[in-house]
């Protein structure tokens, strides 16, 4: 199954193929003679090598995306900022509109879309696709297109909406589109993908299921609550997504492909793996995991203290005794929490092949409860909510009763924490944030940073204000386009 990471790399080859030097330009434009017949897809197999390209979009991205999605959040403090230079601001949340980071993020997300597009300009040319299978590469195109702008109207707010490959001239006048108009772009793909898609397909790739649940979150996102129970209830009833009985078999080679994950990305140790594990190790490494670490992520001690130690969710995301590669005894530990929820034994140093869930069921479970909670149903919602608390704590023992949340602040209160423990790098908890309006109270100040030696907390003062739920358009890209086309977000 591994080897589907091989046509990924395949696949962004032969997108590579379509495109020129101009393709970090703003959203990708290339110039109209680089479309002609002589590079054009002209059979199946090309046109699935393209998608897979888009894939590979998403595959690269994705081990970096806790920088912007968990970094500023109380979840993760950055730290040795030369291995990643604007990390420092972001840590701070003093970002401008030069930093490294969000423009990186950006160029990103419009190279996934280009080549999205790309491929549905193109795909009525082949006549030689096997049965469904025109739909499917259709249903893939849009469902990671969705995806991309997902992630970018969430980082951003407005973007351009790009829904074709344009020329340069054309790009460069392409203004910001509302939230509004993206997030209906964004049902507009999803719904289409859900009509196209397999419900079943070999991992790595984009199934009906992946495309309602995506929608599910979105829906949620927009506080769209009946539209989102009807996906959740549609995933329930229509597919057989389960929690995994441990919680840590969820990371685990031997057990990535499960009843629980709804849609991962795919990697190969060595090949073509990730750095997200070794970016959150040690520089000296783990003994047995890892030889060296870039260290730019940690936990908070906020995440630390409050984490139950009974949770089973704990151990697996946070090792506090760090015993280097080189150690040569077990008293060589030293105490020094880092993140250890993406570590596996023996991986390829800053190569990791442990796929990366993008959609997770429990994601969905606590999802729907607080669906429910906000349509004032409350008892089942607490229902959902205990599923996952039960599996992490493995009894229900800790489970939550109504006494426990006698108002809705209570209840979201109860939500949040467990969804920032399940979901805990995995991109989710700062949007969670920005999402219910806590994000300004929570992150005035908060216990990031801790002095090893006395295992205190070191309070890092952010002062978060309203207009920082959204990152500043990059400076680049306003300079790229024409002259007051791309305008920049309040308060930047």
């Amino acid at each position: 199954m591994k080897k589907n990471n091989q046509i990924y790399i395949a696949g962004a080859l032969a997108l590579s193929l379509s495109m020129t030097s101009c393709e970090n330009m703003l959203l990708n434009p290339v110039p109209e003679s680089v479309l002609t017949s002589t590079n054009a897809f002209s059979n199946a197999r090309d046109m699935e090598l393209g998608v897979y390209g888009i894939y590979s979009s998403l595959q690269s991205r994705v081990p970096s995306d806790f920088e912007l999605m968990e970094i500023p959040s109380d979840n993760m403090f950055g730290e040795y900022f030369a291995n990643s230079p604007g990390m420092d601001a972001i840590n701070t949340l003093d970002v401008t509109s030069s930093n490294l980071k969000i423009n990186a993020f950006w160029k990103a997300c419009y190279n996934g879309i280009f080549r999205a597009n790309l491929i549905l300009s193109k795909i009525d040319a082949p006549t030689d696709y096997a049965a469904n299978k025109k739909e499917q590469l259709i249903g893939e195109s849009r469902f990671l297109r969705a995806y991309f702008y997902f992630d970018l109207v969430r980082i951003f707010g407005g973007v351009p909406k790009v829904t074709e490959v344009l020329g340069i001239t054309a790009a460069a006048n392409i203004g910001r589109s509302t939230e509004q108009e993206i997030y209906d772009f964004i049902v507009e793909d999803l719904t289409d993908a859900m009509s196209k898609l397999p419900k079943t397909a070999v991992q790595g790739r984009a199934t009906s299921g992946a495309a309602i649940a995506l929608l599910a979150k979105v829906q949620v996102y927009r506080e769209n609550w009946s539209a989102a129970r009807t996906l959740l209830e549609r995933l329930n009833s229509e597919f057989d997504y389960q929690l995994l009985p441990n919680y840590r078999d969820l990371f685990q080679i031997a057990t990535e492909v499960n009843k629980e994950a709804i849609f991962s990305l795919a990697y190969v140790g060595g090949t073509n793996g990730h750095s997200l594990s070794y970016n959150l190790l040690p520089n000296g490494g783990v003994k047995g995991y890892s030889n060296g670490g870039s260290r730019i992520g940690r936990p908070t001690w906020d995440l630390h203290k409050t984490f139950d130690r009974e949770d089973t969710r704990f151990k697996q995301t946070i090792t506090e005794n760090a015993l280097l590669w080189n150690s040569t005894s077990e008293s060589d530990a030293f105490w020094w929490p880092y993140f250890s929820k993406w570590m596996i034994p023996a991986e390829i140093s800053n190569s990791s092949g442990l796929d990366i869930p993008l959609l997770r069921y429990a994601d969905m479970v606590l999802l729907y409860a607080e669906v429910l909670h906000k349509m004032g149903e409350n008892d089942k919602a607490l229902v959902e909510l205990n599923k996952v608390r039960a599996r992490a704590f493995q009894s229900d023992k800790h489970n939550y009763t109504a006494a426990d949340v006698p108002t809705a602040e209570a209840f979201m209160d109860k939500l949040l924490l467990e969804r920032r423990f399940e979901l805990a790098v995995e991109n989710n908890r700062w949007f969670d944030l920005v999402r219910t309006g806590r994000f300004v109270q929570v992150l005035q100040s908060v216990e990031g940073e801790y002095n090893p030696s006395t295992k205190q907390a070191v309070m890092v003062v952010r002062n978060a204000q309203p207009f920082m739920k959204y990152f500043p358009i990059p400076y680049e890209q306003i300079q790229l386009a024409g002259k007051g086309v791309l305008t920049q977000n309040e308060g930047y």
